[in-house]
């Protein structure tokens, strides 16, 4: 492979252009590139060499693990204005990803930047040595702290960083379990969470590593670069998970929370793993309008507090209804799970429940306008238990119906057992056909001794 490919979209008469590309072997006038140093904008680091044709700035992204040429020029433009052309002459930015080549598969690629032409090309580490006469660093996504590229220079050994990929920052979940007491579950989901991430992050990027050393002792591209840093010691490297009543009642103090650090460890978990460990389950709606049983639920909602900020799950349901407001904030007192009432026909949406916090037995199941409710022998009403991902349906033999075939299977025995997942056993042929047959338009309730029946069919 050449030391450039070819822009995309450009014709062939372009292989003219490809000879004035900034970043081109330099004359014997040009000397060495002098290093000058970092500087920081909008989330990006770039590293700055002077030489006698102008500037080069090396990027690395502190956001993500990648970032394109024109995000990085916009933001130096931002920084800059009009004095940028005089500071920058080609930036060059360096990717998470790795060449799709064969004979470099583990080496971070490479996007130069023309500003005076507005060219953007791939270019490789000994392209860019040759340029600056040095080798230049590159930074693995998990290990970009801030402080170690601002300190970087040409002959300084990797810095030590602890490993942390720029799309999983831990510094809320440390700063939430330091402010909690001893014997916190809230700050012992936090702290295994937080080592976990970090568990996963050094073992990736140490791998990641060796891929390279591997390609530099092999001559390849690699060989042209340095180590910006190298991951720290993991000083607690198998982090013990604690029991599943902890991590339950850890994450429900902290999505009852109101502060900015429960909002931000919540919008962690979230991501990491969708809130398996959360009490609340899958978003669920009801109009009263549509049936007796979505009436009844909602004349037992009270109004929320409006004196606080919302909670993390108050928040969360904001965001399913864009067009609600604060105000439209309700709680349910059985459940302690808010709910929000939104749109034209006031429809309001929950959570449902991982599982439900009664010790009465199911009672009957009612399977009206796409909502599956559970009551309980001591007549209360709940939604059924539901993961998200993991919907429960009828009136087709789908997986929705086999879904809620399995769930009343399992609470049946235990009014307590969990919302279904992936794996549970294939429910009894007289459940599943009941179901499918059920109409979906309408009301339609089930008592138990029906649900027995038909289990046992």
């Amino acid at each position: 492979m050449g030391l450039f490919n070819r822009t995309p979209g450009h014709d062939d008469h372009d292989s003219d252009t490809t000879r004035t590309r900034w970043l081109q072997p330099p004359s014997a006038t040009d000397g060495q590139a002098v290093f000058d140093q970092a500087e920081f904008a909008d989330g990006y680091a770039i590293l700055r060499w002077q030489t006698l044709r102008g500037a080069l700035g090396l990027a690395h992204s502190l956001v993500d693990g990648n970032a394109t040429c024109t995000a990085v020029v916009s933001a130096l433009r931002r920084r800059h204005e009009e004095r940028l052309a005089d500071r920058y002459a080609c930036v060059v930015v360096a990717q998470s990803s790795t060449q799709v080549t064969v004979s470099d598969p583990h080496v971070p690629q490479l996007f130069a930047y023309d500003l005076a032409t507005v060219q953007q090309y791939e270019t490789t580490w000994r392209q860019l040595a040759a340029v600056l006469g040095q080798r230049a660093p590159y930074f693995f996504a998990a290990l970009r702290d801030r402080d170690a590229i601002a300190a970087w220079c040409p002959g300084a050994p990797p810095a030590e960083v602890p490993a942390c990929h720029a799309t999983t920052p831990v510094s809320a979940l440390a700063e939430l379990a330091a402010g909690e007491p001893e014997g916190s579950p809230a700050a012992a989901v936090c702290r295994q969470l937080a080592r976990e991430v970090r568990r996963r992050d050094h073992t990736s990027v140490t791998t990641e590593i060796a891929r390279l050393r591997k390609n530099i002792a092999e001559h390849g591209d690699g060989a042209h670069l340095v180590l910006g840093a190298v991951p720290a010691e993991l000083r607690h490297p198998n982090p013990v998970e604690p029991p599943e009543v902890v991590r339950r009642a850890g994450w429900l103090a902290i999505t009852e929370r109101r502060d900015v650090l429960a909002h931000r460890a919540a919008d962690f978990a979230q991501c990491w793993d969708g809130g398996q460990d959360w009490h609340t389950g899958a978003p669920v709606s009801a109009r009263p309008s549509s049936c007796p049983t979505a009436r009844e639920w909602a004349t037992r909602l009270q109004p929320a507090d409006r004196d606080q900020n919302p909670s993390v799950l108050e928040q969360m349901l904001l965001g399913t209804a864009p067009d609600a407001s604060p105000e439209d904030v309700l709680t349910d007192p059985v459940t302690g799970i808010p709910a929000v009432r939104s749109g034209s026909e006031r429809e309001i949406t929950t959570f449902a429940l991982q599982r439900l916090p009664t010790n009465s037995p199911l009672g009957a199941l009612t399977l009206s306008s796409h909502t599956v409710w559970i009551r309980t022998l001591d007549d209360t009403l709940w939604f059924a238990p539901e993961r998200p991902g993991y919907g429960v349906s009828w009136g087709y033999p789908g997986t929705g119906c086999h879904t809620l075939a399995e769930l009343l299977v399992a609470l049946l025995d235990d009014i307590s057992a969990p919302a279904m997942t992936p794996g549970a056993p294939e429910a009894p042929r007289g459940l599943l056909e009941l179901l499918a047959s059920t109409p979906q338009d309408g009301s339609t309730t089930y008592t138990r001794d029906h649900l027995l029946a038909a289990r046992a069919s």
